[in-house]
């Protein structure tokens, strides 16, 4: 880390501020919540398990990575506010002494932010009563979720100003799904080394250390996985430079080649892992050469035609030895077609283009740019490296892929070459990427987020005004009656109004529509109450055409290969949006005492999306010979959609049955079913969220096997429930079958969008949309039926066996994916390969031959 006096000024400012609050705290927090003596010697045990938890960082190439995180939110469970800020200050050393190893600066601000982080949440649950069985699960997430939050944007603020990047850059490239999900389970673990603590007697202190063990032993893993991998980056480095050894005129050539390749993959964004097996690959591409005769490898002369024959043979030689190894046989690809040129010209195959593994086309540059531009032990380099840029540029399209060439340019310095028609790369798509590199569709978030905010309050107002007029719970059911007739007869009857009509055009009209309409509702009800129900009836009718041609808009905003991460972003927004509108029509309806004001609210939600949707220059439709009735004959029509559409709809059925389940499981198994109740919808709506993140990090969504696996998920555990009757079990199960929710959904969304094209693309989700209203509608009435006739779990035990039958269709009826070092096109030349040899050796069989066939009876 650079000295702070050379720091921008915003970063020492930044960084002195954090420094300050966070020597505040203890005082702050001792004033709030002090140290009590009873709680003392509590404190000093976990002060010396922090210490020793600090002492054994996992080592990480880019840093180190605390393990003590669950001894700090056991002690801020157990002494909030003074105990674990003075903790965090004194028990915190790692080794790294500050002034030689680590700078002051970083050392008194990682101090500071961690007494920040846990001061500010212990005391702001230390409020909730441990009465309740619920008490330390709710205390231990929401401490877990504000530490954990406040931490990474604390922390990625300071490398920002530090190295001047953008806030939003440095947080989503450093913080990762799976970092954040470990760093969440290994937080909660604290709850539990809480609950240890307050055993009788001594048992909690006996057994604590078994659960720090095993906090140990995790990190004992971790860390003994870096080094295996630290030793095999040193093992491959040592083999290429014992093949380069062997030829005087490449000296350390293969490990240029390998950080080159790795570079070249950064930059075109691949994943983590790709950039790995580039760099593996580029560290044993000669490695065949162990197999050409020193007198042809090191002739000063040039070749012979017999002996180029020789040299040409080492990409095959390498390859097959490395394919012998399971553990490199992704990289041996890239190893036997390094050679390959982009017009067919090269060896060993001839392959041509796009065939060629997207992985050797790196290489293929990296190599003959290394070539001609690395120095040798005998002679100067041939090129400097701009010239060598050049010289590569000139064979783009001819030799080399476009795209690579043009990454090589943009390392160093210079501007990308306009190619036309050049193929797609396979780059790491996040979320973030997704968002902003498609304006169009960013604004669509927006006001998908801006409408599904509005959607509860309409939701709440309606519900309560039925309610508050009639006071019979079968006049609310009408409501929900009318808004479902609504929906099956607009979706059935008028799908194709997304595909005939501009979507852009439409979307705003009706948005307005919503809007006028919801202005004049509190009159109506002022009127007579059963106006209500028609309201209902024409708002789900527009929301039939709305949602649909949302989701058929979302091909025309992004390239085709972000389709799946788009539509899992528009899921995860409307969740959240949801659940933000449903508190919001709360306190709306505590400041003003009437759902009136709720319906101006939502009327005024639906005027700003409609705005934001204005401008957006294009959302696709307009097909003006495309009828408007028959959206399920047109959908049927379509080959690919049939399995994804019976699946999407018998899926719709099963689950929810469960909607009814839930409710009777709830008051089964607690005497406060209402509160019981609200906490299984709060943990399902947990998970559905969290499935909603998930599956934007999948690389394959739009596939038989994704919805199969997220079926497969839902089903296990609603088994999982329908053998439960412990509220804890059942409340974890039902967690985690939620998590398959998202994932099968958005999958089988993704699937029929793909599946479709431009003029029926709205047809398509409209009739998804209906025909899944329609399951949702008799599933939830058979889950009641079963209910009644036996109990809540018999019907998660019937919902979990299809499921899981279902599942099982699916992943046998999937397709494999392709792996993006080699490509579909190399994939499916050498399926056809492959195919051709066992047909040849099936027609030179016996049998074939005319040998007779004989029978058993």
């Amino acid at each position: 880390m650079p000295p702070f006096r050379s720091l921008p000024w915003p970063a020492r400012l930044y960084l002195s501020a954090v420094i300050a609050v966070g020597i505040l705290m203890v005082p702050l927090g001792w004033l709030l919540h002090p140290i009590t003596g009873d709680a003392l010697p509590t404190l000093l045990y976990l002060g010396v398990g922090t210490q020793i938890a600090a002492l054994r960082p996992i080592p990480w190439r880019n840093g180190i990575q605390s393990v003590a995180d669950p001894l700090l939110v056991a002690t801020g469970l157990w002494a909030p506010g003074a105990g674990v800020g003075a903790v965090a200050w004194l028990a915190l050393f790692d080794g790294r002494v500050p002034g030689r190893a680590i700078t002051w600066w970083a050392f008194l601000f990682n101090r500071a932010a961690t007494a920040t982080v846990h001061v500010l949440p212990s005391v702001a649950v230390a409020s909730i009563g441990m009465g309740k069985w619920w008490g330390l699960p709710a205390r231990t997430v929401i401490y877990v979720v504000v530490a954990v939050a406040l931490n990474y944007i604390l922390t990625a603020l300071g490398m920002a100003f530090v190295k001047r990047v953008p806030f939003w850059t440095t947080l989503f490239e450093n913080v990762g799904f799976a970092t954040l999900i470990a760093t969440l389970a290994l937080s909660f673990s604290g709850g539990i080394l809480f609950l240890l603590l307050n055993a009788p007697e001594a048992v909690g202190y006996i057994m604590a250390p078994g659960l720090f063990g095993f906090v140990l032993a995790v990190r004992s893993n971790v860390a003994l996985a870096q080094r295996q991998t630290e030793l095999k980056d040193q093992t491959l480095d040592l083999a290429a430079q014992a093949l380069d050894a062997r030829d005087r005129y490449t000296e350390s050539h293969s490990i240029r080649v390998s950080e080159l390749s790795a570079a070249l993959g950064e930059h075109l964004e691949l994943g983590d892992r790709e950039c790995e097996l580039i760099r593996t690959a580029g560290s044993l591409h000669d490695l065949g050469k162990i197999g050409v005769r020193d007198d042809i490898l090191n002739k000063p002369g040039p070749l012979t035609e017999e002996e180029w024959e020789t040299m040409r043979r080492h990409p095959d030689i390498g390859a097959d030895m490395i394919v012998q190894h399971s553990a490199l046989e992704e990289v041996a690809p890239l190893v036997r077609h390094h050679h390959e040129r982009w017009d067919g010209s090269g060896y060993p195959l001839g392959l041509k283009g796009e065939v060629i593994p997207f992985g050797a086309r790196i290489l293929a540059v990296a190599d003959s740019f290394d070539t001609i531009t690395g120095p040798r032990l005998y002679r100067q380099s041939l090129m400097t490296t701009i010239e060598g840029v050049e010289d590569i540029s000139r064979r783009a399209s001819h030799w080399y892929d476009p795209n690579v060439v043009n990454a090589l340019r943009e390392l160093h310095g210079l501007k990308p070459l306009d190619v036309l028609n050049s193929p797609e790369v396979p780059r790491r798509i996040t979320s973030l990427r997704v968002l902003r590199s498609n304006p169009g569709f960013s604004s669509l978030i927006t006001a998908i987020g801006i409408s599904s905010l509005g959607d509860p309050l309409t939701q709440v107002a309606t519900l309560v005004s039925i309610y508050a007029a009639t006071r019979d719970p079968r006049a609310v059911a009408l409501g929900f009656i009318a808004q479902a007739i609504g929906t099956i007869l607009m979706s059935g009857a008028l799908g194709g109004i997304a595909d005939r009509f501009p979507r852009r055009r439409l979307i705003v009209s009706l948005e307005l529509l919503r809007a006028a309409v919801l202005l004049a509702t509190p009159w109506l009800v002022s009127v007579w109450w059963l106006l209500i129900i028609p309201v209902l009836f024409f708002l789900a009718s527009i929301n039939a055409v709305v949602q649909p041609a949302r989701q058929a808009a979302i091909p025309s905003l992004v390239p085709p290969g972000q389709v799946g991460k788009a539509n899992a972003i528009v899921v995860a927004t409307g969740m959240l949006a949801g659940a933000v509108g449903f508190a919001l029509a709360a306190g709306i309806l505590l400041e003003f005492h009437t759902p009136m004001v709720l319906f101006i609210a939502d009327a005024a939600t639906f005027v700003l999306a409609a705005a934001v949707v204005l401008g957006i220059s294009n959302l696709g439709g307009g097909g003006r010979k495309t009828p408007v009735s028959g959206a399920l004959r047109r959908t049927w029509s379509i080959t690919e959609a049939r399995p994804h559409l019976v699946i999407g709809v018998l899926a719709a059925f099963l689950i929810p049955m469960s909607f009814p389940a839930l409710l009777a499981l709830a008051y089964g198994l607690s005497a406060e079913g209402g509160q019981t109740y609200s906490m299984l919808e709060f943990v399902l709506s947990l998970g559905i969220v969290v499935g909603s993140i998930a599956i934007a990090r999948f690389g394959a969504i739009g596939t038989m096997r994704t919805v199969g696996a997220g079926l497969l998920m839902t089903g296990v555990f609603s088994l999982a429930i329908a053998m439960s009757h412990s509220l804890i079990l059942i409340a974890l199960a039902l967690f985690v079958a939620s998590l398959g929710n998202p994932i099968y959904a958005i999958a089988n969304q993704t699937a029929l969008i793909e599946a479709a094209d431009a003029s029926n693309r709205g047809s398509v989700m409209a009739t998804r949309f209906g025909l899944v209203q329609t399951a949702s509608i008799l599933g939830t009435a058979t889950g009641g039926l079963i209910a009644q006739a036996y109990d809540p779990h018999a019907v998660y035990g019937v919902l979990g066996v299809g499921l899981v039958l279902l599942a099982l269709y699916a992943l046998a009826a999937g397709r494999s994916t392709v792996n993006p070092l080699h490509g579909a096109a190399y994939e499916q030349a050498q399926a056809k390969e492959a195919a051709a040899h066992l047909d040849t050796n099936h027609q030179g069989s016996p049998a074939d031959a005319g040998a007779p066939v004989t029978s058993v009876p």
